[in-house]
């Protein structure tokens, strides 16, 4: 064949198969043959391979095959794809109808509506009709570049059609998701493959859309919707509706069962005809958005630094099914707190199938009165997570069991505490092996006792062959043991021993915060070393007397009373003691003249800040307190002085003012008798 004949057919066949991908993707009536079809695109890739200059970005035949990537580009968003305003109820649809006609000026106002199809956000810009570029929503402001992603999507048409009445420049805006069926037939594919089985439809289409070769999206079953064009008006639209109509023509595939209503009312009454008939639908939906129809009238109304003022998604309730709690079981999270999770009959539920759902805490379980054996209504939160809503008590034989949590820890035997401020009840036990491989990468971590080589894999080795059963059990790690652990050998095992012999003089207040005490960062961890100077000192403080500390308050002095008043925390410290880890403060201020008196400041003082005050007590060895109790030795009373002034002189406390403070730090004043 010539070249110029050649050239002509390209020509005809990329014509030919685009006008019937639009057919089968977008309009979903084919008018020939899958054979039919396979021959024009087998014909086009011959062509191509003869003639490959003749192969353009934007041909059929490209689609699938573009080289790996080490990651995705950062795509900079040409306006910010804000996230939609969510409305759970008509209260909250009526508010936002009454803003928009405030903010306009107007008795009534048309909406759009459309379903809210429940799938990955992206963004799609067309240049003189070429795709150019697709994006994810990311942070709003810039996204990934899944370009090469998107362009396995069949309803992505790499040209526009109605080359007239294309714009230079247009960018559209849709939902990627996968059909409720194909996602069925994913799943199995994936479990007969050994591969990973998706969680729900949502989940699906995310994980596919960020994979890094494309010809593995190409086999998951995408698909994408476009509901927004942005800047309508570069299409001659005045409403949205005409918008994406013309968007359509153009031979997008845009979002099913638009339509307009003259009023918030009416769009009400359409949004519940859908709730009851969403299931009719192909893909999954969670609610119904609801948009001003007049373009005009979007960009008056403009938006906040998160949402659009014109648009509201009323989500729907969430699904509901039925089933049978089998057993309930107590469940030690890596925080220790202990959770009763129900085992449930295996229901489908929007998507997924429902075999546990957590019941959140004890009084939750006795509030809904749930029990072994009961029927149960559970419920998809937000589409994705289950939850027990309630137990049909009209159906209890009589054999139906009470849960009760256990005295003791189900993964250590440890006590269980609750504290007063939680409706959480808790393992405090530092040695729990439910808790030890969060304990020991905070331990590790950088801004604790900065172990390097420690990560997470490593951690969870050495946890589950038990060479470490606590804190302390890293200071006894045989390095020549860990070389040959997988992805170590000598060298590894070396720096690991050298990071941990490093750490053991971190100081005081990083190996407190790396303890993990419940409450207490490391800006508690600093005041606390300060204050007690060691952990022996520490570790034998009463609750009030820690409360009294500025900065601490009781929340924390009762989470570290309770911390070093546990038996295994005695055994960890002795290990780390032993190991040689530093246990106590080095004083970095060489004492002063207010060593060993403790302040308490009241009332506001002239030409200073509190914490001005503060730093020059510390500076002078002195140390200060938010509260007044027998052990402090002055309060320094500003102008309006409150309570603490009238405790102090109560307490027989001495009190003095700013220039007194001063002169202390001279030695010009005597140390109280008894301070």
């Amino acid at each position: 064949m010539k070249e110029s004949d050649a050239k002509r057919r390209v020509v005809e066949l990329r014509r030919e198969i685009r006008y019937h991908d639009h057919r089968y993707y977008v309009e979903a009536e084919p008018v020939i043959s899958d054979e039919a079809y396979d021959r024009l695109v087998r014909e086009l890739a011959d062509l191509e391979a003869a003639f490959s200059h003749l192969i353009t970005a934007d041909s059929p035949t490209q689609r699938v095959g573009e080289e790996l990537t080490d990651g995705f580009d950062t795509v900079t968003h040409g306006s910010p794809m804000l996230s939609i305003l969510n409305a759970y109820d008509e209260r909250e649809v009526l508010e936002f109808d009454e803003r928009v006609r405030k903010l306009l000026g107007r008795s009534e106002v048309a909406y759009a509506i459309e379903p809210k199809i429940d799938g990955v956000a992206v963004s799609l810009l067309y240049e003189r009709g070429f795709f150019l570029r697709g994006a994810t929503r990311g942070d709003g402001q810039q996204g990934d570049d899944v370009t090469a992603n998107l362009r396995t999507i069949r309803q992505v048409p790499m040209r526009l059609l109605g080359d007239r009445e294309v714009p230079g420049r247009l960018e559209v805006r849709g939902e990627v998701y996968i059909a409720t069926e194909a996602f069925e037939r994913l799943n199995r594919d994936q479990t007969e493959a050994g591969g990973r089985v998706f969680a729900n439809p949502r989940n699906a289409a995310a994980g596919s859309l960020k994979l890094l070769d494309p010809r593995v999206v190409a086999s998951r079953p995408l698909e994408v919707f476009v509901h927004t064009v942005v800047a309508g008006e570069a299409l001659g639209a005045e409403t949205h509706a005409d918008a994406v109509d013309r968007a359509r023509r153009l031979g997008l595939r845009t979002v099913e069962h638009l339509e307009v209503i003259r009023n918030v009312e009416e769009a009400l009454r359409r949004c519940e005809r859908w709730r009851t008939r969403r299931a009719e639908l192909a893909y999954q939906v969670d609610g119904m958005v609801i948009k001003v129809n007049d373009l005009a009238a979007q960009r008056a109304l403009g938006h906040t630094s998160k949402n659009p003022r014109w648009v509201l998604a009323y989500k729907f309730p969430a699904l509901e099914a039925m089933t049978v709690v089998t057993d309930i079981v107590a469940q030690v999270g890596r925080t220790g707190v202990v959770t009763p999770v129900a085992i449930l009959e295996p229901v489908p539920l929007a998507g997924s199938t429902i075999s546990r759902a957590t019941l959140h805490n004890e009084d939750e379980v006795r509030r809904k009165d749930i029990r072994v054996g009961d029927t149960v209504v559970i419920q998809k939160g937000g589409e994705v997570i289950p939850k027990v809503v309630k137990a049909i008590v009209d159906q209890r034989r009589g054999t139906e069991k009470p849960f009760h949590l256990p005295k003791r820890c189900p993964s250590c035997g440890g006590p269980l505490k609750r504290f007063e401020d939680e409706v959480a009840v808790r393992c405090t036990n530092i040695r729990c092996p439910a808790q030890l491989m969060r304990r020991v990468q905070h331990f590790a971590s950088r801004t604790a006792m900065d172990i390097e080589g420690l990560g997470e894999v490593l951690v969870e080795n050495l946890v589950s062959r038990g060479w470490v059963s606590d804190l302390g059990d890293l200071y006894a790690l045989d390095p020549a043991e860990v070389a040959g652990l997988d992805r170590m050998g000598e060298k590894s095992a070396e720096n690991l021993s050298r990071a941990l012999e490093k750490s053991k003089g971190r100081g005081l207040d990083r190996l407190i915060f790396g303890l993990g005490i419940r409450h207490v960062g490391s800006r508690a961890a600093r005041v606390l070393a300060q204050e007690f100077g060691s952990i022996d000192r520490l570790s034998r403080a009463r609750a009030d007397d820690l409360a009294e500390i500025h900065e601490i308050g009781p929340t924390i002095a009762a989470s570290v009373a309770d911390f070093f008043g546990q038996p295994s925390t005695d055994v960890v410290l002795e290990k780390l003691r032993k190991a040689g880890v530093r246990m106590s403060q080095e004083s970095t201020s060489g004492g002063g003249p207010l060593e060993g008196l403790r302040f308490v400041l009241t009332g506001t003082i002239a030409d200073r800040s509190r914490g001005e005050v503060e730093a020059l007590i510390r500076a002078h060895g002195g140390q200060t307190s938010g509260s007044v109790s027998a052990r402090t030795s002055y309060v320094v009373a500003g102008e309006k002085p409150g309570s603490k002034l009238k405790k102090a002189r109560a307490l027989g406390i001495p009190v003095i003012d700013i220039d007194a403070l001063e002169r202390m730090t001279g030695g010009g004043l005597q140390k109280p008798q008894g301070g």
